[in-house]
């Protein structure tokens, strides 16, 4: 009795600790089961992170050296465009210089112009002058010449017909009578006509001066677009037609229209995307910039086109219907009708001058009617001495004819020397005049080039110093941009070491999972605790297995 209640009470213990390590193992391998499925999770999470991670990297590489490949061309750029704008400032310089000196001679040459228009004014009034005495010389002359062959003739006549002038004289007397009627009704009917001609004479002048300052304004409109059409067309290089304003322009715009695309303005719109786009300061005047080259282009282009006179509906030029040409031709014509203008307003001041005059002569025919009357009636008694005195007259005549004929060829010959001498002076006035007119444009062209080769020589100057900042902040754009590139291959080495390590503990952690471990060594780590647990177990039964056989 007393042995198989010890026995009972010694296999008690080992019962309890049993269980007790029967309950350990089973929390154990729970614990076991649930970490290494967290850890390889995990660890597989951890490798496709870093796997990305490296890729990304690689890209940041890649995209590193495009970058820093970008940037030194950005720095070799500016620095050519800082040495451009040094260039063009020398030469600005230059230029200024140079304009300087034109201003110079045209206020000279405008002087000097004046002068010599207003000499060709007073020689061409002489000369004027001049041709008129001439002429009148030469009339007078030839009428005399004609004159003295008809005194001539009509003595004969005279000394023929005086017999029959006593016969005659009472129908003289007659006609006498008529002709001062009639000359005082042509008094009386010739006011109108005074008042008409006065009136002509009136507006012819103000026509004259009119048609004069439209060809001056014509004048200067056509020399105004010829040198605007000047300016666009005429090459820079001489001999190169590709030097021209128009040529550079049409090579750089997608076509010649005010619609077309500047390439030079993609350009500095790329450019100013290299440095941060509108966001920054200098792409932000990169971006105004290329605006305003290729706004500048299209309004030059417009210009251009209107100056040649292309015609949009049929995508054609026609000179005439041009800016250029059509002022052209608005010029001569002006200049025709200016130059036959002041002899219509001479003849029209000669009707205004002899209108009253003839009005006045016929009031003096009306009064020598009454004379003629009465003389007709005292010619009646002298028609014999008048005879006797014909017979004198008719040889006198004769001799006078001769020397009025030398005379009347003489006065034609120097009228004619006196015609060329007038029409040469009006043209040496003309050409004067135009030379003034020229020398007074080029003098205000010269003072606007002046004034603009100071402004484009300050902008030279602004231009230099944004190319030189242009040119160091591209330089340190490089710097940067390399030691960018030398980081992210520094970041792309290290991401493939970690996606390296990640992939190892991927593979660790895996082996340790439930699937995995009855194929792996770690299989000792669940089998040993099992086998010593089932050592108690097995002396348990074996205890047990005894006290039921005593």
């Amino acid at each position: 009795m007393t042995s198989s209640t010890s026995g009972r009470s010694t296999n008690r213990p080992h019962t309890i600790l049993t269980g007790l390590l029967a309950l350990f193992l089973v929390l154990l391998l729970t614990f076991f089961v649930l970490f290494t499925n967290q850890v390889s999770n995990g660890a597989a999470q951890l490798s496709e992170g870093a796997e990305r991670a490296s890729a990304g990297a690689g890209d940041l590489k890649d995209g590193a050296a495009a970058a820093k490949e970008g940037a030194d061309k950005v720095a070799a750029g500016s620095a050519k465009l800082d040495d451009g704008a040094d260039t063009l400032a020398k030469g600005i310089g230059t230029a200024k210089t140079g304009a300087t000196s034109l201003n110079e001679g045209a206020a000279t040459l405008n002087d000097g112009a004046a002068a010599a228009s207003e000499g060709a004014n007073k020689l061409a009034t002489g000369a004027t002058n001049a041709y008129t005495g001439a002429s009148t010389l030469a009339n007078g002359a030839y009428a005399a010449s004609e004159g003295a062959n008809q005194l001539a003739t009509g003595a004969t006549t005279a000394r023929e017909g005086s017999e029959k002038v006593a016969g005659g004289s009472g129908q003289l007397v007659a006609g006498a009578e008529q002709l001062t009627a009639g000359a005082q009704q042509l008094q009386s009917e010739m006011q109108p006509l005074v008042d008409g001609s006065a009136q002509l004479a009136t507006g012819a002048d103000e026509a004259v001066a009119a048609i004069a300052q439209l060809s001056e304004g014509a004048g200067g409109l056509s020399a105004g677009v010829q040198r605007v059409y000047g300016v666009i067309n005429t090459p820079q290089v001489p001999g190169d037609a590709t030097t021209s304003v128009a040529a550079q322009i049409a090579d750089d715009l997608s076509e010649y229209s005010p619609n077309g695309t500047s390439a030079g303005a993609a350009e500095l719109r790329g450019a100013a995307v290299l440095v941060g786009g509108a966001a920054t300061p200098m792409g932000a005047k990169l971006i105004k910039a290329a605006d305003k080259l290729e706004g500048l282009e299209r309004l030059v282009v417009g210009i251009d086109l209107g100056l040649k006179g292309f015609q949009e509906e049929t995508g054609t030029f026609v000179p005439e219907k041009g800016l250029l040409g059509g002022s052209q031709l608005l010029a001569g014509g002006l200049a025709q009708l200016d130059e036959k203008a002041p002899a219509l307003a001479t003849g029209a001041e000669a009707i205004a001058a002899g209108a009253p005059k003839l009005q006045a002569g016929a009031g003096q025919l009306a009064a020598g009617g009454a004379d003629l009357t009465s003389g007709a009636k005292t010619l009646q008694a002298g028609a014999q001495n008048l005879n006797q005195g014909l017979v004198t007259l008719e040889s006198g005549a004769y001799s006078l004819s001769e020397g009025n004929a030398k005379l009347a060829n003489g006065a034609g010959t120097l009228t004619t020397g006196l015609g060329t001498l007038e029409a040469g002076a009006y043209s040496l006035s003309e050409g004067n005049a135009k030379l003034a007119d020229g020398s007074g444009r080029l003098l205000s062209g010269s003072d606007s080039l002046n004034e603009g080769m100071v402004k484009l020589d300050d902008g030279a100057k602004t231009l230099k110093d944004g190319t030189t900042t242009l040119k160091t902040g591209a330089a340190d754009l490089a710097e940067g941009n390399g030691k960018l590139a030398d980081g992210t291959v520094t970041l792309a080495d290290g991401n493939g070491e970690i996606s390296a390590g990640a992939g190892t503990m991927m593979e660790r952690t895996s082996a340790m999972t439930p699937g995995e471990i009855l194929t792996s060594p770690a299989i000792l780590a669940v089998l040993i605790p099992v086998v010593l647990l089932l050592i108690p177990l097995a002396l348990l039964i074996s205890a047990r297995s005894r006290r039921s056989q005593h």
